[in-house]
């Protein structure tokens, strides 16, 4: 594997996984979470709605159906927001497993399109599974007159764990990440193999993320179904200031 010799010649794209993204969730019942600051993130997620919104979606469908056994295409779902991008990496995953039957190299380039590309897939999952996880709990407030206040601290709590979870995936993976992005090739099988377990992880982290939540609102959700009528004045949320 062939290095740049400067750190200036360092394009690492692992920065975009440094913080996940919750600035963007939108979050029902005004329960909302405040986090860092995220300058790439947003931009990425942006520039990746506005591509797939503007492509043609038969297009979409015919290219991964060409592609069917590619990775991206077998892990995940299409959406109008991510049906572009899956295409583009069922191309891009298509031409790196030709090099490696072939048993060629893949540049640099390649390798870096293909981890960006796959980056910003993760971007709109997360914001997905996040949502879906914020539409859980706004359900079961109301059906289960959970306190807003228990709610807000349960979505909050689900939010630091998720972003635990996640950084303990992204440090694992990190200095292999950037391993090939320094490199001005690679052997298309070493980054073949580490582009799969570095996607199954991904993929894998986000359900076991949301399938834990799930079940801890539901559960919290159980204890105020089961908790007798009290009366009004009981109700109140509790003041913590």
């Amino acid at each position: 594997m062939k290095m740049f010799s400067t750190p200036k010649a360092l394009f690492c794209l692992y920065t975009l996984l440094n913080v996940v993204l919750l600035d963007n969730v939108p979050l029902s019942n005004d329960l909302t979470l405040s986090s860092p600051a995220v300058s790439a993130f947003p931009r990425h997620l942006s520039e990746v709605k506005k591509n797939s919104s503007s492509s043609d979606s038969s297009d979409n469908k015919l290219t991964r159906k060409l592609y069917d056994g590619t990775l991206a295409n077998s892990l995940f779902t299409e959406h109008s927001d991510n049906a572009a991008l899956l295409s583009e990496l069922s191309k891009k995953e298509y031409l790196v497993h030709k090099n490696q039957t072939l048993r060629e190299n893949v540049s640099n380039k390649d390798m870096v399109s293909l981890l960006d590309g796959f980056n910003k897939l993760y971007a709109i999952e997360h914001e997905r599974m996040m949502n879906r996880l914020s539409e859980k709990l706004s359900e079961l407030q109301t059906k289960c007159k959970i306190p807003a206040y228990v709610a807000g601290e349960l979505l909050k709590e689900c939010k630091r764990s998720i972003e635990s979870e996640h950084n303990t995936i992204m440090n694992s993976y990190k200095n292999s990440y950037n391993s090939y992005v320094m490199s001005y090739t690679s052997s298309a099988s070493s980054f073949a193999s580490f582009y799969m377990r570095y996607v199954r992880a991904w993929n894998k982290g986000l359900k076991k993320s949301e399938e834990k939540w799930n079940k801890i609102f539901e559960e919290k959700a159980n204890i105020y179904i089961k908790r007798p009528p009290q009366n009004s004045r009981h109700n109140l949320p509790i003041n913590y200031e």
